[in-house]
């Protein structure tokens, strides 16, 4: 397999993962919302604050959406030579960069994290 296969690849998967993760945490700030305004005073303090705390998360999640889609891209990925490669070199913004442009830019970013051990 060659790197631009492997890194199409990847990035369908992460891109899969993003939507996925993003109707998710879209879900779960719909419901709490929901929740607060219909049940504010029925519910015990504790699962009230286990919901916000919740909400809170998934806002976080949605401002940080690429590197929880990177990560979880990362660790549930199928683990290879070329693969492990090319995420040590890459990082999360690169999914929304043309895939030769990636490339190169991996290249670069070996070279110069090889450069910075040696010297």
């Amino acid at each position: 397999m060659d790197e631009k296969a492997a890194l199409e690849a990847m990035h369908a998967k992460q891109s899969k993962i993003r939507k996925t993760t993003m109707m998710v945490f879209i879900l779960i700030i719909a419901l709490s919302s929901v929740i607060f305004i219909v049940f504010p005073k029925t519910l015990p303090g504790m699962l009230v604050q286990l919901i916000m705390i919740a909400a809170m998360a998934s806002v976080f999640g949605l401002v940080f959406l690429d590197r929880v889609s990177f990560t979880i891209n990362k660790k549930t990925y199928r683990k290879d030579i070329l693969h492990d490669y090319l995420f040590t070199h890459s990082k999360p913004e690169d999914m929304h960069k043309d895939v030769e442009l990636i490339q190169e830019q991996v290249v670069a970013r070996r070279k110069a994290a090889q450069e910075q051990k040696r010297g």
